[in-house]
């Protein structure tokens, strides 16, 4: 898998690589269904990775698209990793409401890009009732024609009541390519009264017997049919679709590599992440108060024709992963799963931008500074890359200090790199500077021959009213300022700007780091 990449799909079907432009112009909209993958992090008696449910779910759905020849009929969103989490054996997760909240604001930018049909495919069994109530409400509220696959229809399962959870736990090892570890004594009340309580899941017992890779195939393809009915569904009559436009699912799907199951790791599977680590070994981290946790906040929106819709999140996977190589091995720095949907609302009206309002981000980002208190941890840091949720993060900050008690902060103002005038107070989105990192992060995302110079405003005109900087500012949407989306001069960026300029500001961001700990 490529460093940058959000998550394990292939960049032909995923949301974030295209450029608005293309997305806008993309043809078919009616019939192309876009997929919101929902996963959650959770000890499930695996004794595997927290991040298992997205480990075993994005790797079926890409075998899925293979299998079933749909890349052409679908695109992917990133996978929102923000749910419920009603047990002490979850972790990362948000209120019933934020829940909520968020699925119907992915749901109704997804409207607004002009796509009528939406999946959602639910790997955690403490969502399902979340995702088919948000199911219902995008059809009711916004038209969409929404639909819901759960793990479970693919022969396997995560609920700690499933009969196939044995199953899962050999499709997880073979994708993952480690053994379980111990797991701690079950806490299990009520498991026939519904809902039950389901603290710790008792610990399942690995089955030698069970053929992983078969079990995968098995899943991949029942999966890739249900795709295909899904787009060939057409609302009324029977209510049920068939999948007879589409070529036949492929009679086995191969098992991935490892390493191209690996979903959240910066250098390696897991490497740094708390997504990566089993139970015990979250417990286990020594020196947990003093430190650094790393929370990236990022943005899926327009960043021009040249550029793709997932640049701000790709841009805080790049700073990470040229920065936390430089620190010492045993450095206590750890990184949060990120906030990859951002704020965006300013660049709606270009194709892509998904949206969450700025209440919904701020109570992700206070739920993960409860849940890091919780854990023992008392620092934490934003590594922010879009603009737009600067101001929500900054105040949730200031809330998190005072109500938490945490050393919260916003890892900011460590770089400055070298520009005119003109392009450090008006090349704000898409111009030379994201331009340069992306042409040295990942070349081909980069379409140059798209490039544009529009600024939204000259340093020199007169009176002092400006969208950014100016004494007074005036609210802003894209479209107000920029008919291609840029606000810059993406023209300037060149592959050596980028590569010097990550290379400094890596350096320069690991030595923030360094002092954060020192101090």
């Amino acid at each position: 898998m490529h460093p940058l990449w959000l998550a394990n799909q292939d960049p032909a079907t995923a949301w974030a690589h295209q450029t608005w432009s293309d997305l806008a112009a993309r043809p078919n909209k009616d019939g192309t269904l876009v997929v919101l993958p929902v996963h959650g992090f959770a000890d499930h008696g695996f004794g595997l990775p927290f991040d298992v449910e997205e480990s075993v779910g994005a790797a079926l759905l890409r075998a899925a698209l293979s299998a079933g020849a749909l890349q052409p009929h679908l695109l992917v969103l990133p996978p929102l990793r923000f749910g419920a989490a009603p047990y002490t054996h979850c972790r990362f997760g948000v209120d019933l409401e934020t829940a909520l909240d968020t699925l119907g604001e992915l749901a109704a930018s997804v409207q607004a890009a002009g796509f009528p049909r939406l999946l959602f495919l639910n790997t955690s069994p403490w969502n399902a009732e979340v995702v088919a109530t948000a199911a219902i409400d995008a059809r009711t509220a916004l038209n969409l024609r929404t639909y819901v696959i759960g793990t479970t229809a693919l022969g396997l399962g995560f609920h700690p009541a499933d009969p196939l959870r044995a199953q899962t736990q050999a499709v997880a090892v073979r994708l993952l390519g480690r053994a379980p570890a111990p797991n701690v004594a079950a806490e299990v009340r009520d498991g026939d009264f519904r809902p039950g309580f389901f603290g710790q899941p008792a610990a399942v017992k690995p089955d030698p017997a069970l053929d992983g890779a078969a079990l995968f195939s098995a899943a991949a393809r029942k999966l890739a049919g249900l795709l295909g009915e899904i787009v060939q569904h057409e609302v009324g009559g029977s209510g049920s679709g068939t999948a007879r436009g589409l070529p036949p699912v492929a009679a086995e799907v191969a098992l991935p590599a490892a390493a191209e199951a690996s979903v959240c790791g910066f250098g390696g599977s897991g490497a740094r992440t708390l997504m990566g680590l089993t139970a015990a070994e979250l417990a286990a981290l020594p020196d947990k108060a003093r430190a650094l946790v790393i929370v990236p906040t990022g943005a899926i929106e327009q960043h021009g024709h040249h550029l793709p819709l997932g640049t701000d999140a790709f841009l805080g996977r790049l700073w990470l992963t040229h920065a936390l190589p430089r620190l010492a091995a045993d450095a206590p720095v750890w990184v949060a799963p990120a906030i990859t949907f951002g704020k965006s609302n300013e660049h709606l009206g270009f194709a892509g931008t998904v949206t969450i309002s700025a209440r919904t981000l701020r109570r992700q980002l206070l739920a993960l500074a409860t849940e890091l208190k919780s854990l023992g941890f008392r620092q934490l840091a934003v590594l922010n890359t879009h603009g737009g949720n600067t101001p929500t993060v900054v105040a949730t900050l200031r809330e998190i200090q005072t109500s938490l008690g945490l050393r919260a902060g916003m890892l900011s103002g460590y770089y400055v790199p070298e520009q005119t005038p003109q392009e450090a107070a008006f090349g704000f989105h898409a111009g030379e500077w994201e331009t340069s990192l992306m042409l040295a992060g990942a070349p081909e995302w980069v379409r140059m021959d798209r490039a544009v110079c529009e600024y939204p405003a000259q340093l020199d005109a007169p009176g002092g009213l400006r969208p950014e900087g100016g004494v007074a500012v005036f609210a802003w949407k894209s479209a107000d300022i920029s008919k291609s989306g840029v606000m810059g001069d993406a023209t300037r960026a060149t592959v050596e700007k980028g590569g010097r300029w990550l290379d400094e500001a890596s350096a320069a961001l690991a030595r923030k780091i360094e002092a954060l700990l020192a101090g």
